[in-house]
């Protein structure tokens, strides 16, 4: 029998406790406030914002729940995280928490209805496949993205970012990876993250830029294999699941080379970015409605790829030229190149291993 889809309210700033609305909208009356913290809250129902409200260009989403109480009311998607068999709302089924603002919602209409009104992506037919590549594409994009679990900056406009995929303080995802992080961990260290640090990162204080005892906590938190299996399972549900969901899955991209190009362009750009800017566009650019199932609207997934690689990388070199950021352009290069190669299963050279850039080189055969 498959695990129910559960809500948990998940700490928003430095409110104890939160609203919950009649109807899915801010404008709806509050039927009743619910503590932070409060868990395996039963998901009914999602609906999209009744006014249409959004944010960069994401209309957010609200559960209708089950109460503690024994009633049932709506809270917005920034608000929760959920866990469990969540597919029947378009979420897939959630083996961890994930927020569930940062995941994107399959709600097209073809094929069978689930109870809850959409159709879930088809699993992978061969998870040893899918993981294996998935494990090549993190080797990849972190060797772009700075490398290693200690990864650390705070020079430019995330604040501060850490990690092996730079999770950022003013986007909140060191929020959400930390939050993880704590779920699981204990010691000192967490406790020292927890009590002094975490209401500051909550209110994304622009004073943790530059912030040496900040810094040198992280630094030695990224030595704990809690922190470094926090930092994978945070990418996987943001990132690497929802581009699965919302970009691969819909269009039919199966090659290791194809699903890494677009988990990397995840990371770079956003999920929603990496659809706005680079796959619709060279959809259209082919004549190809958005979307489109590959094989089906008349393209090769070949054919698909090399363009938005190429889009890409034009992208890319541009933002080199305006902002002075000379390192994009050999990440841009790399996937033109790759696709122009043809090693569409990554299989590397004799060593399992592929060159992304001068002097840096990752195994991507047995990742």
């Amino acid at each position: 029998m498959t695990a129910p889809c559960l809500a948990t309210v998940r700490p928003v700033a430095d409110f104890s406790r939160v609203n919950v609305r009649t109807s899915p909208t801010t404008t709806a009356a509050i039927l009743q406030e619910i503590e932070v913290g409060a868990s395996g809250l039963k998901v009914l129902e999602v609906k999209p914002d009744e006014r249409g409200q959004s944010v960069n260009g994401r209309v957010y989403q609200w559960f209708k729940v089950m109460l503690p109480g024994g009633d049932a009311g709506w809270l917005r998607d920034d608000l929760l995280e959920i866990v469990g068999g969540c597919a029947p709302f378009g979420y897939g089924e959630l083996a961890l928490p994930a927020r569930a603002a940062n995941l994107t919602r399959d709600i097209r209409p073809a094929g069978g209805k689930t109870p809850g009104g959409v159709t879930p992506p088809p699993k992978p037919v061969d998870p040893a496949i899918e993981e294996r590549t998935r494990l090549a594409a993190f080797n990849i994009t972190a060797g772009f993205e700075g490398g290693g679990y200690e990864t650390y900056q705070d020079y430019d406009t995330g604040v501060v970012s850490y990690g092996r995929f730079q999770s950022t303080l003013s986007g909140g995802g060191l929020e959400q990876l930390l939050d993880l992080y704590l779920s699981k961990a204990t010691g000192k260290s967490a406790d020292l993250l927890k009590t002094q640090y975490m209401p500051r990162v909550r209110l994304k204080d622009p004073e943790l830029r530059g912030d040496a005892g900040f810094k040198a906590l992280l630094l030695r938190l990224a030595r704990d294999p809690v922190m470094q299996t926090a930092q994978n399972q945070y990418t996987t549900n943001a990132y690497w699941n929802t581009a699965m969901r919302q970009s691969m899955m819909p269009r039919g991209i199966k090659t290791p080379l194809g699903q890494a190009l677009v988990f990397d362009m995840a990371i770079n750009h956003g999920n929603w970015g990496t659809e706005r800017d680079f796959l619709r566009p060279a959809e259209q650019s082919l004549g190809a409605a958005i979307q489109s199932k590959l094989g089906e609207n008349g393209l090769t997934e070949e054919q698909l790829i090399l363009r938005v690689a190429q889009i890409r990388r034009d992208r890319l070199y541009a933002l080199a030229a305006a902002r002075g950021w000379g390192g994009l352009r050999p990440r841009g290069d790399f996937w033109v190149n790759a696709v122009e190669d043809g090693d569409w299963q990554l299989d590397g050279d004799d060593k399992g291993e592929i060159l992304i850039k001068t002097g840096k080189k990752v195994q991507v055969k047995k990742p």
